[in-house]
């Protein structure tokens, strides 16, 4: 047998090496998609529909903490729409561990997943809502995508129709709220823009979505968070990255943008009155205790 013969034979007997996962929940990035999965998360077992969109959340809400917010108090009162499997929820609870959250999600199959990964945490304060948040008729048609895209708007991959009931918006703002988050996948507009109740939210955390084949819309809700006293900014989620030439949708969408809005308030100054924002830290860093 000749030496390249002999190389290349021992060569077909290295075994691949094993992946190296750096960021934590990356191997779900390597696990099929839409299954149910058990991962361990703060000390405790967290039922997740889907690992890929599941790190995707973990990522943005315990490591960039970009649903980390201010208080003026130690039990703010906590609206979440588009609660997913509870990961933002247990978020909010490790933040101001006394806060009260209505946590309302519209999938009946990822419902029951946030409702026992609520209760297998003994978790006080927290009201689980299964309906869709929208405007219009007591039902709608709901498109089950199997993660956490799931929603009103036609999905042409959806791997089930429900007609789900639903909550106007304004029936959550009872009572003053001190962070409003809404990711309802592309009903966000006209749910904020039938609102009366805005001037009850001090902050708020929205996802807007643009899908390709309707109109876009997020002038109106930029108006209306202004209209109501709020200071917002933006934060791209989804872009094409030459959108004047590249035509790329994500799910039927071509933007995705996350809008942060607060109220400033008056401060006194050596110099007079200014504008500031709420500036009241939360006690912990929950991104340490998961």
């Amino acid at each position: 047998m000749s030496r390249l013969s002999r190389l290349l034979r021992s060569r077909r007997r290295v075994a691949p090496p094993e992946p190296r996962f750096t960021a934590p929940f990356e191997h779900l990035l390597h696990v099929p998609r839409y299954e149910l999965q058990a991962e361990t998360v703060a000390g405790d077992t967290l039922l997740i529909p889907d690992g890929a969109s599941f790190y995707a959340s973990y990522r943005e809400i315990f490591t960039e903490q970009k649903y980390r917010f201010q208080a003026a108090g130690t039990t703010p009162r906590i609206v979440d729409c588009g609660a997913n499997c509870g990961l933002s929820v247990l978020y909010f609870k490790q933040l101001f561990p006394a806060a009260e959250v209505v946590a309302v999600e519209a999938d009946p199959h990822i419902f029951r997943m946030l409702q026992w990964n609520i209760r297998q945490r003994g978790m006080r304060g927290v009201t689980l809502v299964n309906k869709a948040v929208a405007v219009g008729s007591e039902f709608v048609t709901f498109h089950r995508e199997g993660a956490d895209a799931g929603r009103i708007h036609a999905l042409c991959d959806a791997k089930e129709q429900l007609t789900v009931p639903i909550v106007v918006l304004d029936d959550l703002l009872v009572e003053p709220v001190d962070l409003l988050k809404i990711d309802i996948e592309g009903s966000e507009t006209d749910v904020v823009c039938s609102s009366n109740r805005l001037s009850t939210v001090s902050q708020i955390i929205l996802e807007y979505h643009s899908f390709a084949d309707h109109e876009q819309s997020l002038q109106r809700v930029l108006s209306k968070l202004a209209e109501h006293g709020f200071r917002y900014y933006l934060q791209t989620q989804y872009c094409p990255a030459r959108p004047l030439v590249e035509h790329d949708c994500h799910l039927g969408m071509d933007l995705q943008v996350n809008v942060f809005a607060k109220r400033p308030i008056q401060i006194a100054t050596a110099g007079g009155m200014h504008e500031s924002p709420l500036c009241q830290s939360p006690p912990d860093d929950p991104a340490r205790a998961a």
